[in-house]
């Protein structure tokens, strides 16, 4: 009785599938983590800490959510579009490492705020890498 009503649902192994779009997710969640680093950064220029770094993050980040909108093709690049792949693994990179650091940070806020968010954007940035259904 239990296969028969299974019979319409997708065959997959992976019972996060059955809760969440992981396609969802990889849009979305990674368009979000690039947006709250910008604005972490920019409250961090507001308070005077760390200017110059703070300055740079930003635009390395702006460059970073171009990527990610090109690789949605949200917005097209046509100049950009041969080097995505390369593009978002060193952005996978980037952003281990920090996941990384903010893990031996003594502060805790980054221990347990910005390591994690680090970690779910490096994720959704191989999910944006590999899924070829986005």
């Amino acid at each position: 009785m239990k296969e028969k009503r299974r019979i319409l649902w997708p065959k997959s192994k992976c019972c996060l599938k059955k809760f969440l779009d992981l396609e969802f997710l990889a849009k979305y969640g990674s368009i979000a983590i690039i947006i709250g680093s910008i604005a972490i950064q920019s409250l961090n220029i507001i308070e005077n800490k760390n200017f110059e770094l703070s300055f740079f993050s930003i635009i390395i980040n702006l460059f970073f959510l171009v990527v990610v909108l090109t690789k949605l093709e949200i917005i097209k690049i046509d100049s950009l579009e041969k080097y995505l792949d390369s593009l978002l693994k060193i952005m996978i990179f980037i952003f281990l490492l920090n996941f990384v650091a903010y893990l031996f940070a003594n502060d805790l806020i980054q221990n347990y705020v910005y390591a994690p968010l680090s970690f779910l954007g490096a994720y959704f940035f191989f999910l944006l890498l590999y899924k070829k259904s986005i």
